[in-house]
């Protein structure tokens, strides 16, 4: 036999040898599996490393899922699913760029998803098709809308549902050396063509014997609520010196002129009564936006906090949200994810979060006021809280396989939560690593029974030291079973 032939086999032997089980699953529940170019509907794993644009056919597990097991050596893969067979680049079908980037799982110049291969057998997934998440339903809570404004109408705001606070809390002025009078005034807010509008006016005003350059409106809701998702839409002031805001007190808080204050509940001093920051925006600081969580641990100047760069806070309508649960509350601009706070240790002193909470709007306005100013407008399209309806249920009680899924949030600001699935009992270790190889924290080393799992990560060592930005590896083993994945914490 020729000597070409024998060393061609013997690398293909060393290869078929040297290479590792993998298993992609995707969730196409979602979907419309579709033929594309081919003669029947299928789904595809493909990359420049796994036989390129037309990729490798999956099969249709009959429960919204589809798999594929192949064979790869031992290193990094880049790919996407694709709905349709097609064997070229650009052919549609592909996941969206958009959707895996905003899901923190896309990577490199074609924001492809990425799998470490090592010699451990692995399992890639279950991914919901497009997004970075895990099966389409199983870990999304269902809202249902329970209060709302959408300001329809013209005049006056719905006094059924907001308060005009105007009282001084101090006596003589606000807050944070603000220089405004909060008025009851149409001049200061009204709801026409659809919108609210908050106007913070330069103008000389006298109440509560006491003149001020500058008038704005604070508005109070007369709903409260524990736990669920908030939303608002809307195109903030600019300038130097304004500062609105939507956010959020207890119900309880001992606030002289606020609403509840008024219908005798106000028994808890601030910040022990919590605040929520849901959006702040200072116009020194043109299209940043924050988010943050006052406590009785850490206020005024909180540690607790995290924001976004838009490109148009005061030339277009954004959505600002809130989602909160029992355990962890999460900001986002337009459904961008840009903080979570979720404290390793609940108790009054950093979640005092388990009660009612009310909204504020208002526009403030500070020391650093530019002369030229004249007036600013906030403008609310709507706002809308939902509460939490069911938790959809995982559609098997224990996993079929294992699997390390990709974090969330990512990227993540302090904390994001680590899911993993075991389908039996074992020893179980999960050890986040920093990009040199060396531990950075062992978050699970014991055994655990069979299940869905999660565990959080504060960006911490072992020595419970704040570690800084950067990419991070997280793994984990179970009995024969390791996967790795990456991750970037943003300060």
């Amino acid at each position: 036999m020729d000597y070409k032939i024998i060393l061609k086999i013997y690398l293909a032997l060393l290869c078929f040898c040297n290479a590792t089980q993998v298993t992609f699953v995707v969730d196409m529940s979602e979907e419309t599996v579709v033929s594309g170019d081919g003669d029947h509907p299928a789904v595809y794993v493909s990359g420049s490393n796994i036989n390129g644009p037309v990729g490798l056919e999956m099969t249709d597990n009959g429960d919204g899922t589809w798999e594929l097991t192949t064979q790869l050596s031992p290193g990094e893969y880049t790919y996407k699913f694709r709905n349709g067979y097609y064997d070229y680049w650009d052919s549609p079908g592909w996941e969206s760029d958009n959707t895996l980037i905003q899901g923190g799982c896309a990577v490199g110049t074609y924001f492809d998803r990425m799998v470490v291969v090592e010699n451990a057998n692995i399992v890639e997934g279950i991914f919901c098709f497009g997004v970075c998440n895990e099966l389409c339903l199983d870990n999304s809570l269902e809202y249902v809308l329970i209060w709302n404004d959408e300001f329809d109408g013209d005049g006056a705001i719905d006094s059924e549902k907001w308060f005009h606070q105007t009282q001084f809390p101090n006596g003589n002025s606000w807050y944070n050396n603000e220089l405004q009078h909060y008025t009851n005034r149409l001049d200061n807010t009204y709801v026409s063509d659809g919108t609210l509008k908050i106007v913070a006016k330069k103008e000389m005003y006298t109440d509560q014997g006491h003149t001020k350059e500058y008038t704005s409106a604070r508005l109070n809701s007369k709903y409260t609520f524990t736990y669920g998702r908030v939303e608002v839409r809307a195109k903030l002031p600019e300038g130097v010196g304004t500062w609105p805001a939507i956010w959020m007190l207890g119900k309880n808080i001992n606030e002289p002129g606020a609403y509840w204050q008024t219908q005798g509940y106000g028994t808890t001093p601030w910040p022990q009564c919590g605040e929520v920051d849901i959006m702040e925006h200072w116009g020194g600081n043109q299209n940043y936006v924050q988010s943050a969580l006052h406590t009785p641990s850490s206020y005024g100047g909180t540690l607790n906090h995290g924001g976004q760069t838009i490109p148009n806070a005061s030339t277009q309508f954004n959505k600002y949200s809130l989602e909160w649960t029992p355990e962890q509350m999460i900001f986002s601009v337009n459904d961008i994810v840009h903080y979570t706070y979720y404290p390793s240790i609940q108790n009054s002193e950093t979640w005092p979060f388990d009660s009612e909470q009310y909204l504020l709007l208002n526009i403030a306005i500070e020391s650093s006021i530019t002369s030229s100013f004249d007036q600013g407008i906030m403008e609310i399209d709507y706002v809308r809280i939902y509460e939490p309806s069911t938790l959809s249920s995982q559609t098997q009680t224990t996993p079929l396989n294992f699997s390390l899924h990709q974090n969330y949030p990512n990227p993540f600001n302090p904390v994001t939560s680590l899911r993993y699935d075991l389908p039996e009992y074992g020893l179980v270790n999960i050890t986040i690593y920093d990009m040199m190889g060396r531990i950075v924290k062992t978050l699970v080393n014991s055994s655990q029974t069979a299940g869905y799992k999660s565990i959080k990560w504060n960006a911490t060592n072992d020595r419970n030291e704040s570690v800084s930005s950067g990419l991070y590896l997280y793994s984990i083993q179970a009995g024969e079973f390791r996967q790795i994945k990456k991750m970037v914490l943003l300060k």
